[in-house]
């Protein structure tokens, strides 16, 4: 028996293969991060969801631009922002009225050019930045052992929650017909929501499934660095909170 066990932490008997890891995540979170953490890093755990991730963002950005409503709402929020520029003398109102003109006459194709490309860099640059975060805070807050690799299957396995929440958001956005309606606190402001009034940014950024995939995270990472789960929790839960309060600050993210 104790060869055997020794079997299964070492060998491939011991590596779930990918379609049961994937349901893990929702099912039994604790119980995979515990063999990821003691097994060799399989690259299909963080290389399956990028790529879903990416056609993801193609599918979501067609979603937005070929709806004529949810595309206008696209187009008033950059021009609105443009206004503003005009206002604080970053930007003439020449420059405004050609941008605008530029902005009615392009077509589907331009836009899911611009747009997916421009979203597909911040998606990979968000993905491969946060396991390189965690990597770093564990590495040397917490004094794990732990590749870089490790972290990015971590994240990987627990980005699948928020693929479906992606999927979630974009038919909330048809529902109700507002960039705005994603799943979470924003729904309940969604009829006088203010891009300006800081606390409606603070409530947009209560995203069910980004909570849900930020536990996911903690759980992973207590395992991975073997410490409790509340370490692994608070750990997580900081990181978020401080994106959450910088993002808020900043005014990223307005729609």
């Amino acid at each position: 028996m104790e060869q055997r066990d020794t079997a299964m932490t070492t060998g491939s008997e011991g590596i779930s293969p990918l379609g049961t890891r994937i349901m893990n995540v929702f099912s039994s979170p604790g119980e995979l991060f515990t063999e990821v953490a003691r097994t060799p890093v399989q690259k299909s755990s963080w290389a399956v969801p990028y790529v879903l991730s990416l056609l993801l963002t193609l599918v979501f950005t067609y979603g937005l631009f070929s709806n004529p409503s949810l595309r206008q709402q696209i187009y008033d929020t950059q021009l609105q922002g443009m206004q503003k520029a005009v206002e604080e003398g970053r930007m003439t109102q020449a420059q405004l009225d050609q941008m605008r003109e530029g902005m009615e006459s392009s077509g589907l194709g331009m836009f899911m050019l611009f747009g997916g490309v421009s979203q597909i860099v911040i998606g990979s640059a968000m993905f491969f930045g946060l396991a390189l975060l965690l990597w770093l805070t564990s590495k040397f807050g917490l004094k794990a052992t732990a590749g870089y690799a490790k972290l990015l299957e971590l994240t990987g396995l627990a980005s699948f929650i928020a693929l479906i929440g992606a999927v979630i958001t974009l038919v909330l956005m048809y529902v109700f017909d507002s960039l705005r309606a994603t799943p979470g606190a924003a729904l309940a402001i969604l009829d006088s929501y203010d891009r300006e009034n800081k606390m409606h940014l603070f409530l947009s950024s209560l995203n069910v499934f980004t909570l849900w995939e930020t536990s996911i995270i903690g759980i992973g990472l207590s395992k991975v660095a073997n410490k409790s789960t509340g370490v692994g929790m608070g750990i997580a839960f900081g990181l978020w909170a401080l994106w959450t309060i910088v993002t808020v600050a900043l005014g990223w993210g307005r729609v």
